[in-house]
């Protein structure tokens, strides 16, 4: 017998008896008359024997059952950690198959031995589904009892149009755990009608309400100061003011602030870019224009392979549009001069025109790259603020 808390395991037959009492005796001598009979019938050496090799036989099954256990364990992390990198890049969830396959087909040493590992590695399309819900519930769960037991919190909206058109409030917080300053998202919902104030307050109520976040320990919100945002007496700040019962900082998007002069502090120099979304357009729109340019590039070695369109809804790209024209103005001059439609631009020619030209390109750069800088997490107001300074 061996004893396992409060019972006693035979091991020749797995079978329990209770311990611990003045019958315990008595009962184990029952149980080997009453099951093992020809055990009791051999000799003392014969007894010994049989109780040796029945000990070892239960060890090896107990480490058999562990290494399997083990194997199982290290299978399912690999799974969880193949399903959280495919989640976290957004890719299909057919995807884990051919991740195995492909670990599959690589030949490497040892891959007899590691081989069995990797087929046993669950990732078909179903797995992967219900995994990463698990991984998505996980890091919810996490993320309520972060914001719950930090003492304070700072939000921030932002109301945008998706490609499809429709209108979707995204919700963030920052917030401190121990000695850790986290800035997450924790809602993205939809505005299916309006985007009124009341329609923006219902959503972040619905979405603070889903993450249990108490509203007193709201402290500042940030917003893209819009006027169903920032207004007066009927903006989303009244509205929200409202609903804490208490008066909280209100900050305005510095990057948007930043965008916005950006945009409208520079249009005295609107004829440049005007000029040159004239002349890229001629030159990439018609086929038989690109293919002359690019094959005007490549004859004289140029590094680019051809010139970049204008957005003006992505109007911060102008910059890398203004920088790529003025790296090909010679290959631009000498393809306009080859279809003799230079004389239709004659401010290749004007000093003062070039030199506009040149100080957009400049500043237009600039912006691109203190756009880049404000961006990003941990981004504090004072890291921000240092973007500015030249």
């Amino acid at each position: 017998m061996i004893n396992k808390g409060d019972k006693a395991v035979c091991v020749l037959c797995s079978g329990t008896v209770v311990c611990g009492t003045y019958i315990y005796i008595s009962s184990v001598k029952w149980h080997f008359e009453t099951n093992h009979k020809s055990f009791c019938e051999k000799s003392e050496p014969e007894q010994k024997e049989l109780i040796a090799s029945a000990i070892k036989d239960s060890n090896k099954q107990s480490t058999s059952m562990f290494k399997y256990v083990s194997k199982n364990c290290l299978t399912s992390a690999a799974s969880y950690s193949a399903e959280n990198v495919i989640a976290r890049h957004g890719k299909p969830f057919q995807e884990g198959e051919f991740l195995k396959e492909a670990w599959l087909a690589y030949d490497f040493d040892n891959k007899d031995k590691i081989i069995q590992r990797i087929k046993y590695v669950p990732l078909s399309r179903n797995t992967m589904k219900d995994r990463i819900l698990k991984l998505a519930e996980n890091v919810t769960d996490q993320q309520k009892n972060d914001i719950n037991s930090a003492p304070f919190t700072s939000l921030c909206f932002d109301e945008s149009i998706d490609i499809t058109k429709s209108a979707r409030l995204a919700v963030f917080a920052r917030y401190y755990v121990g000695n850790i300053i986290k800035d997450e998202l924790i809602a993205i919902t939809s505005l299916l009608t309006t985007t009124k104030d009341t329609d923006i307050c219902t959503a972040v109520r619905n979405s603070l309400a889903a993450k249990q976040i108490d509203l007193k320990k709201v402290v500042s919100v940030t917003t893209d100061g819009a006027p169903n945002m920032v207004g007066k007496k009927n903006g989303f700040i009244s509205l929200f003011k409202t609903d804490v019962g208490h008066s909280i900082l209100e900050c305005h998007c510095i990057i948007h602030q930043q965008a916005l002069y950006a945009k409208s502090g520079l249009t005295s120099l609107d004829n440049v870019i005007t000029l040159v979304t004239k002349i890229v357009n001629l030159i990439s729109s018609q086929a038989l224009n690109k293919l002359k340019f690019d094959a005007l590039l490549d004859e004289v070695n140029s590094v680019y392979t051809g010139l970049i369109k204008y957005n003006n809804v992505r109007w911060l790209s102008r910059g890398n549009v203004l920088q790529r024209f003025f790296d090909c103005l010679e290959e631009i001059r000498l393809f306009l001069q080859n279809e003799s439609k230079i004389e239709q631009y004659p401010q290749f020619m004007d000093i003062m025109w070039l030199l506009k030209f040149m100080f957009f390109t400049d500043i237009c750069q600039h912006f691109n790259e203190l756009n880049i800088k404000l961006h990003g997490p941990n981004k504090t107001v004072i890291v921000m603020m240092d973007g500015f300074r030249f």
